[in-house]
């Protein structure tokens, strides 16, 4: 994916997109756009923040053109009124107005001005080229010059796209190889990877996310119906992989039992909706990634009048989404986290450290899910590992500088931010979300990225 974004942003780089889009450029996307055709996600934003000057050189002309025929008029009517009663007298009779045609010119110009109350045509003339060829008249007249008002429909494709995009109904076609990503409100992860790169593909969600306009919308509660219409939106089959994300920023590493976005049952009804599209659909099935903790599960039971009966399937987590269904990969944060911790630990022992109520919450499901990752210290030498109720407990233990070998792990960015101005170091520290980041990038990117 990484070498075929690297082409596309070459390829955009050589046209000039940098540049205001051409008159040609414009009307191709408006075109499309009308048509409910999809459009290159790179164009999007020159397409909807182009603006065509308030006057061209040509209406300045026009208006200037304009200004010296109302001052003409005005003298020979009003400075020297004995040249307009010449005029007037020379002039064919047939510029002398009815008394019902001047009084509907006056009635128009009452609307706009006031009214003139002389039946020949001169005296009408100012208010003519003012109203009518002065302002009004100019910008239709350079339109019939390009024949097919084309400044209009490109505002009106400008508006209709605005449109849907507040409505998540935009059509856009991205680079072959981009995740569709099913998010939930605030994503922090996948928030990051989009900011870093717009094209890495659309951010499907049940509300518009603030960081981007290439989203659709959908909610699990749509079903189906919902799944297959916001994938119509982009040219899915060109899509790499799916990205789920059923977690909780404030939650990514050691998670509770019921600390998710999504619960691991519906989870499981997406991925089984999207392998089922993608039979329907004929395709091969996709690379699907779900960022999210192994050891959260749903739960289901049979029970009798005498107790509980033992039933299939009385557990869904996202380890038996992966063991069900082809080509699953799960991103799970404190999997991602405590890899990283062992890395760092080169063999000492590793201690846990959080005031007394995150060590209640956190201390005994640290220890498990270490063990689960078969590490085993060879030195009596230590890293003690901060992590808390809130970053904010962390923080003090940072700020302290009590524990020469504390290694805190952070997931607030306010807080990573803080600190990061005076108290950490490479290596001295893991802010979380950065860590799940980079692990999602190469999922999804390749090794390269």
């Amino acid at each position: 994916m990484v070498s075929r974004l690297r082409d596309v942003r070459q390829s955009l780089a050589r046209s000039g997109l940098g540049q205001p889009l051409s008159k040609r450029t414009l009307i191709k996307l408006a075109n499309k756009i009308r048509a409910g055709d999809r459009v290159d996600v790179d164009l999007v934003e020159p397409f909807l923040s182009h603006k065509f000057p308030e006057a061209s050189s040509f209406s300045q002309f026009m208006l200037r053109v304009a200004g010296w025929l109302t001052l003409f008029f005005a003298s020979v009517l009003v400075i020297f009124p004995e040249v307009g009663e010449y005029l007037i007298g020379v002039l064919p009779s047939f510029l002398l107005l009815s008394e019902r045609a001047a009084k509907a010119l006056d009635y128009v110009w009452g609307l706009v001005g006031k009214p003139v109350g002389k039946q020949h045509l001169m005296y009408h003339m100012p208010n003519i080229i003012i109203y009518a060829f002065g302002v009004a008249g100019v910008r239709q007249l350079w339109r019939r010059i390009n024949r097919d008002n084309w400044r209009d429909h490109v505002e009106d494709a400008q508006e209709k796209l605005t449109k849907a995009i507040a409505a998540g109904t935009g059509r856009f076609a991205f680079p072959d190889g981009f995740s569709l990503m099913f998010t939930g409100e605030g994503d922090q992860v996948a928030k990051n990877l989009i900011m870093d790169d717009h094209t890495i593909g659309p951010t499907l969600s049940s509300k518009r996310p603030l960081h981007t306009n290439l989203w659709g919308k959908f909610d699990n509660a749509e079903g189906d119906e919902g799944f297959i219409r916001v994938l119509d939106q982009f040219n899915s089959e060109d899509a790499g992989e799916y990205v789920l994300f059923p977690v909780v920023d404030e939650h990514l590493f050691l998670p509770g039992l019921e600390e998710f976005d999504i619960p691991p049952h519906r989870v499981e009804i997406a991925v089984r909706r999207i392998r089922e599209y993608e039979k329907q659909k004929g395709w091969a099935p996709k690379k699907t990634v779900i960022v999210g903790d192994k050891e959260q599960q749903s739960k289901f039971i049979t029970t009798s009048k005498e107790g509980e009966v033992p039933s299939p399937n009385d557990e869904v987590s996202l380890r038996t989404i992966a063991a069900e269904y082809e080509n699953v990969t799960i991103a799970d944060p404190t999997d991602i986290t405590l890899s990283r911790i062992i890395e760092i630990a080169e063999g000492r022992q590793i201690l846990f450290r959080a005031s007394d109520h995150g060590t209640k919450k956190y201390s005994n499901e640290f220890y498990h899910r270490l063990s689960l990752l078969g590490y085993e210290p060879t030195s009596d030498d230590k890293l003690v590992i901060g992590y808390d109720i809130t970053d904010l407990e962390t923080e003090h233990q940072v700020v302290s500088q009590k524990h020469t070998a504390y290694l805190p792990v952070i997931l607030s960015r306010d807080v990573f931010d803080l600190l990061s101005k005076h108290y950490l170091r490479d290596n001295t520290y893991i802010f979380v979300p950065a860590l799940v980041k980079q692990e999602l990038k190469r999922l999804v990117t390749g090794p390269d990225s």
